[in-house]
């Protein structure tokens, strides 16, 4: 696509100015320089302006013909069937790519999809959709989320009376869709971080799309793992309900790479050139990320950056960081056209100056190998960033200032999208803008703005104004903010105003406030209260309780009846109900094998346990499964006791024959602080004549304390003829009664 010289141009021109015009008005009234009724009058009418200019740009010049889209381009997504903000679409009429699939790179006659290959968590999922409510399918981006859930779908649709798949636009239709929800559905959140603010997915309106016990009605979700942690979902903090609502529910994981039965069922349609290309090529990813053209995506963006396309790779830039800053939905092309300059090179805007700016959106919106595009249509004049392109950025990496600026700076976003940015301004620790966006909603009597407010000043150090603003969001009807005045209250051992503000917070339907007064209750001596509390919060359907209840019953009750408790409760997949039934399981160490422990500990690891996963790669080492095992080290590698598994991780491709991978993980051990490791990556690299690095890392575990490097530093020494270095090294160790280094003595003293 090209613009036309002459008008178009001047179009193009004036669009930017305008565009500019908009953010400093919005920059001189949010810094007090522009009266508001201005600076608000100034915004509205030249992102007007913008918005015509960009529109006429666009616009083909013979009257009465329709605008064709850019040679090549993806095409924008499509609208799905129904009416207003709520798709209702029947079983029938599904397309995977209207429901969020990436699409697959193009084969010449071939289909748009190649065949789907099952996934181990395709049983997980069954069950899941059986039990019916909320349903996550959780993993990296491009690991296939939205297509195992697509076909679970299909699977599942009779078996389970589903008649359509209802999907709501944004969270207000999800909002709107609770009020009326039909039957026999399935509520499709696809990207569930979309929908989620404060009180947009609360228990009360996920009772009302999919009534408890039934499984003809579901909402079935998936969620990307660097979505998950950036939402703060398992961390304490800012927030609404739905994150509360998400820390309750055992995700369907699904893993990036295939296991060994999914590549066996790949190769069975490795006809398809995709699937064959993905497990017989050294792809160094995922099946799914292949088909879609993940990485190429993100090598294309790289190498814009780097002269390929300068202006194309900007616009690329600035759609990823607005999402990363917590815009999520499709951006304004205006927005894309004034940020783009803060990513050009000083080299680029030297050598060209002007940028064209139609053959970057051009570049930036190509299809890579005809699958998805790094700048994806998203409607008239917008976009989004492919989300693999997202997750490929390190989450320490800032957000340039101008992004922050262009968000703080416009009035028209909506209070879902100011939550949004404001917990994304928090993870990057700019508690001031979050501060900012919070108060402004805060005057409107927002209650979670109030609350938020109020943690910001907990977080601060500043008790005296949080505890005001939790009373100001209490009083608005928040039980967030009752729970937090009543853990104020016990910290400074205030138990009746403590008892007060978690009773009222319980009544009011947060069931944190119940097992917090449960929790009260139980350290001054009120046993049965504790109990009643702890019931009537399981109840309301909170696991805590129940797992609160059996730690009681296990330490002032019946311990055979907490022991039980416990165990429905982690079978029910509780998280820490299962770590706790290990630590039950380890008391008595003559007790026989037990089953049920076993399979309690294999669901602690698989829901993220490291200690578990660690133990599980190691039983299944001595099973002789190696593929699993190494599986399993991956997995527990994550963990806090990353280093042990990585160590285990390189013994074991060691054993495998892969000295390659196995140094690698000894080195990411080893910079951990393993001993153990800085000693087997000692001897890798001794072996092969590294000496100077070798005696480097001996040095380092001898310094850890592990004695056992004297042996190695005796033998290095040894080796490269410092024969009496060497002696002195194996007497230290002698000394001190190591047998090995005795043994070398002896064959030094056998040699003469």
């Amino acid at each position: 696509m090209s613009f036309e010289t002459g008008s178009r141009a001047w179009r193009v021109l004036g669009a930017v100015a305008a565009a500019a015009v908009a953010v400093a008005a919005g920059l001189l009234t949010s810094q007090g320089r522009l009266p508001a009724a201005v600076g608000w009058t100034v915004e509205v009418v030249a992102a007007a302006a913008t918005g015509l200019l960009v529109l006429l740009v666009f616009l083909p010049r013979r009257r009465g013909q329709r605008a064709e889209p850019p040679p090549g381009a993806a095409p924008a997504r499509p609208e799905l069937g129904g009416t207003g903000a709520i798709h209702i679409l029947r079983i029938s009429e599904l397309d995977p790519i209207r429901l969020g699939v990436h699409p697959a790179w193009k084969l010449p006659g071939g289909a748009a999809m190649p065949p789907y290959v099952p996934r181990t968590a395709d049983a997980e999922l069954d069950r899941a959709l059986a039990r019916g409510g909320l349903v996550l399918v959780q993993g990296d981006a491009a690991a296939g989320k939205t297509r195992t859930a697509y076909e679970a779908v299909l699977r599942n649709a009779a078996r389970l009376g589903w008649e359509a798949v209802v999907v709501p636009q944004d969270e207000t239709a999800l909002r709107e869709l609770a009020r009326t929800p039909p039957p026999r559905a399935v509520v499709w959140l696809d990207d569930i971080e979309r929908y989620l603010t404060t009180d947009s997915l609360d228990d009360n309106l996920l009772t009302a799309l999919c009534p408890r016990m039934r499984s003809d009605s579901v909402v079935l979700a998936t969620l990307r793992t660097r979505a998950r942690e950036d939402l703060g979902i398992d961390a304490e903090g800012t927030g609404g309900r739905s994150r509360r609502v998400l820390t309750r529910v055992t995700p369907v994981h699904l893993e990036r790479r295939l296991d060994r039965a999914e590549t066996a069922a790949a190769h069975r349609h490795r006809t398809d050139a995709r699937i064959a290309g993905a497990i017989v090529g050294d792809t160094g990813g995922g099946l799914a990320e292949y088909v879609a053209a993940g990485p190429q995506a993100v090598q294309r963006w790289r190498s814009g950056r780097e002269g390929e396309n300068e202006p194309g790779a900007a616009l690329v830039s600035a759609a990823v960081d607005l999402r990363r800053a917590g815009y999520l939905d499709p951006v304004p092309l205006d927005w894309l056209m004034t940020l783009h300059p803060v990513y050009l090179s000083d080299r680029f805007r030297a050598r060209f100056g002007e940028t064209d700016l139609a053959g970057a959106l051009d570049w930036a919106v190509q299809p890579v190998r005809g699958a998805s595009s790094c700048l994806i249509p998203a409607g008239p004049n917008r976009y989004v960033a492919f989300d693999y392109l997202v997750d490929s950025v390190d989450p320490g990496d800032e957000v340039p200032e101008a992004i922050w600026q262009r968000l703080l700076g416009t009035h028209l976003l909506t209070a879902d999208q100011m939550f949004r940015i404001a917990r994304a301004a928090v993870r990057f620790e700019r508690l001031s803008e979050a501060t900012r966006l919070w108060t402004g909603l805060a005057r409107g009597r927002d209650q979670f703005a109030m609350f938020n407010l109020g943690w910001a000043a907990q977080a601060s150090g500043d008790e005296a104004s949080a505890e005001q603003w939790y009373l100001r969001a209490a009083e608005a009807g928040n039980s967030w903010a009752m729970s937090s005045l009543g853990t104020l209250a016990e910290n400074r051992d205030d138990v009746a105003m403590a008892e007060l503000w978690y009773r009222r917070a319980g009544e009011a339907g947060d069931t944190t406030g119940m097992t917090n007064l449960g929790g009260l209750f139980a350290q001054t001596g009120r046993i049965d209260q504790a109990r009643e509390a702890y019931r009537q919060a399981a109840a309301a359907g909170d696991p805590n309780g129940s797992r609160k209840e059996a730690v009681l019953e296990l330490l002032h009750g019946d311990r055979k009846r907490g022991a039980d408790l416990l165990r429905r409760v982690a079978l029910a997949g509780d998280p820490a109900a299962v770590r706790l039934m290990g630590l039950l399981s380890q008391t008595d160490e003559q007790e026989p094998h037990r089953p049920d422990v076993e399979a309690l500990r294999r669901l602690a690891a698989e829901m993220g346990d490291g200690e578990a996963a660690l133990d599980l790669a190691r039983n299944l080492w001595n099973q002789g499964d190696l593929d699993a095992a190494e599986t399993w080290f991956r997995r527990a590698a994550e963990g806090e006791n990353g280093r042990v598994a990585e160590f285990g991780l390189a013994v074991l491709l060691e054993q495998r024959g892969r000295g390659g991978d196995a140094e690698q993980w000894y080195r990411h051990s080893a910079e951990h602080g393993l001993p153990e490791a800085m000693l087997n990556l000692g001897t890798l690299l001794q072996e092969r004549g590294e000496y100077d690095e070798a005696e480097s890392w001996y040095y380092r575990a001898l310094r850890s304390g592990h004695l056992p490097a004297e042996v190695n530093l005796g033998a290095l020494h040894w080796r490269r003829g410092n024969l009496e270095e060497g002696r002195s090294w194996y007497q230290r160790a002698a000394d001190r009664g190591d047998a090995l280094a005795k043994q070398a003595l002896e064959n030094l003293e056998a040699r003469g």
